[in-house]
């Protein structure tokens, strides 16, 4: 795991993705290609995937990951629902 600052001075956790060593499973919810795992990119306003995972990412520069960050693809995140329910009556 790396955390970054974008040139905005976002702060983004950088991590590897993978299915368990032992799983066949598949992620049905992702395009064939994140089958075996990505690189995400993580902050508090966005998510990233970067897929294949880059061999020795732990150690790309900053400048490189950066990079790397710019390569990946933005998660379309859902919404999440608030549990309060308003009375309007």
């Amino acid at each position: 795991m790396r955390i970054l600052t974008d040139t905005t001075g976002t702060e983004w956790t950088v991590f590897e993705v993978k299915r368990a060593a032992n799983s066949q499973e598949r992620w049905s919810y992702l395009p064939e290609e994140f089958g075996d795992g990505w690189l995400c990119f993580e902050s508090n306003v966005s998510k990233r995937r970067l897929t294949p995972i880059p061999a020795e990412w732990q150690e790309c520069t900053d400048e490189e990951l950066r990079h790397l960050l710019q390569a990946a693809l933005p998660v379309n995140r859902r919404p999440i629902l608030d549990e309060r329910v308003e009375d309007t009556r």
